[in-house]
């Protein structure tokens, strides 16, 4: 299990680079004067600095002296060239204090890509940036060197190459729109899911959108905005998140950046959820009122001999039929309730089912959940992992979505805790062929006391809990064939895992 502590106490840093990191990079440290890497020598790779602050020069053709031409700090990339082409590099980068950065490799930047999304439009802002204050920074050097200026023009198609690079591997549609709002730069992305024709035809930012005016947009301050807007593909609408930036130049705003998503599948899903919910509960709340049922139908019962003992053997021949009748009805109750609190876990039929894309399905929609704010989730999974199990959909799906829930709740309930995160992992153990299911958390652990009751008994620490979902949790593991174990820590986190029985011929699909 990797660690679910903060990597680095800068408070600037986006998270999820600093957990992607982990797993894609490899951390360097530096100090103040040492030189990071040289102008001229070959790099396939691309810094990240978590740390400190660098500066970057030149060697000038003129005297050979190191001329400095700008400087990066924190959050901020170095080398993204070398990702696009293996070329010398264009600079020379000394650490100007004390820092560490992280280095990633061609081959793991894809994949970081791939993995998160959200990294490309950081890189994008990041070139941006640099683009505009290499503009800058050149003009003014035009009158002193014109050697310097198009060895500066080379850097600039370089970085522009490696814009196109991002864009196009995006998974999000994105748009580059003049001021007007006329959009000269697309990706497949967006061709795709606007189902737009190919260059020949101008397309106009406004007619993609049926709520969202890019002149309105432009009144905004702040200069950029994201949410939920009402896209357009031919006739059909469709729901989509929207996120716009304006790209300005030395003077003035020259170009807009929209990067679109489509949320129909999400928003599917999360209707989907909230009836399942409902259902939930109504069946939660009926399981509840049966296990109360039978505590009453016990009191009775009990009472019932007790006023046996104190009948004569008369009396009692005379009541009998009607004692008979109380044992009856009761033992009947006694059924009904036991079948109403068994309902929910046999209701479903087995089926395959692909538990990796219903993982990912369920930790999108719990994103999106008031309760999962300012928490990390991560989710991880072997390569040996069986592609589909013969489950009950639902019932698991239930489950994963209770022991996520439960683990948020803990998690928001810990006041005292600055960093919080609960990770999924499914992997798969060859010894006993089973697939392996584990939701771990850094919350604050579940009391010694209260570890033994666990699936077996109504258990609680919330305020206006019932202690159902672990029971019914129990129940369905049990009527999988599984297992379902914890181990917690106080303080430290609480691991559930889940064993579900594999068939050879599930492992080898």
């Amino acid at each position: 299990m990797k660690s679910l502590t903060k990597s680095s106490t800068n408070p600037g840093l986006d998270l999820f680079l600093i957990q992607l990191a982990g797993k894609y990079s490899i951390s360097k440290k530096y100090s103040s004067g040492e030189t990071i890497c040289e102008e001229g020598e070959r790099g396939n790779s691309m810094l990240l600095i978590l740390t400190g602050s660098v500066k970057i020069v030149k060697q000038s053709s003129l005297d050979g002296a190191l001329v400095q031409i700008g400087a990066r700090g924190v959050g901020e990339f170095l080398g993204e060239m070398a990702l696009v082409e293996e070329l010398p590099r264009s600079a020379t980068v000394i650490a100007e204090t004390d820092c560490e950065v992280l280095e990633f490799s061609k081959d793991n930047f894809e994949k970081v890509i791939q993995e998160q999304p959200a990294l490309a439009t950081r890189v994008l802002r990041s070139l941006s940036n640099k683009l505009r204050e290499s503009d800058s920074h050149r003009i003014s050097e035009l009158e002193e060197n014109n050697k310097i200026l198009n060895a500066t023009n080379e850097e600039l198609v370089r970085l522009n190459a490696f814009l196109d690079c991002v864009i196009d591997r995006s998974p999000s549609a994105v748009f580059l729109a003049t001021r007007a709002g006329q959009i000269f730069r697309l990706n497949a992305a967006a061709t795709k899911m606007f189902e737009l024709a190919e260059p020949g035809n101008r397309f106009v930012v406004d007619d993609l959108f049926k709520d969202f005016a890019l002149k309105e947009f432009r009144k905004n301050p702040e200069k950029s905005w994201h949410g939920e807007v009402t896209a357009l593909r031919e006739n059909e609408e469709f729901p989509a998140y929207l996120s716009v930036a304006t790209l300005t130049g030395h003077n003035e705003s020259l170009l807009h950046l929209l990067i679109c998503q489509d949320i129909s599948e999400l928003q599917a899903f999360n209707r989907a959820i909230k009836e399942f919910e409902k259902y939930t509960t109504a069946q939660q709340t009926a399981a509840e009122l049966a296990h109360d049922l039978k505590n009453l139908l016990g009191v009775l019962l009990g009472n019932v001999e007790l006023v046996l003992h104190q009948l004569t053997d008369e009396q009692k021949e005379k009541m009998d039929k009607t004692i008979q009748a109380i044992r009856q009805v009761s033992k009947e109750t006694h059924q009904f309730a036991e079948d109403i609190m068994a309902y929910r876990e046999e209701e479903g039929e087995f089926q395959p089912i692909d538990i990796r894309s219903m993982v990912k399905a369920v930790i999108r929609f719990c994103k999106l959940q008031g309760i999962f704010k300012d928490i990390t989730l991560d989710f991880s999974v072997s390569t040996d992992f069986p592609r589909r199990l013969d489950v009950k959909e639902g019932q698991i799906q239930s489950v994963i979505v209770n022991l996520l829930t439960n683990a948020a709740e803990a998690l928001a309930a810990d006041s005292g805790k600055s960093y919080r995160a609960i990770q999924i992992d499914l992997s798969y153990d060859p010894g006993s062929h089973c697939a392996v299911i584990r939701t771990l958390d850094n919350g604050p652990g579940i009391e010694p006391k209260l570890q033994s009751k666990l699936f077996k008994e109504r258990v609680t620490t919330k305020k206006h809990g019932h202690g159902i979902g672990l029971v019914s949790i129990g129940r369905i593991i049990q009527n999988h064939n599984g297992q379902i174990s914890v181990e917690t820590h106080p303080g430290q986190g609480t691991t559930f895992e889940i064993r579900l029985p594999v068939e050879r011929e599930q492992q080898d699909a």
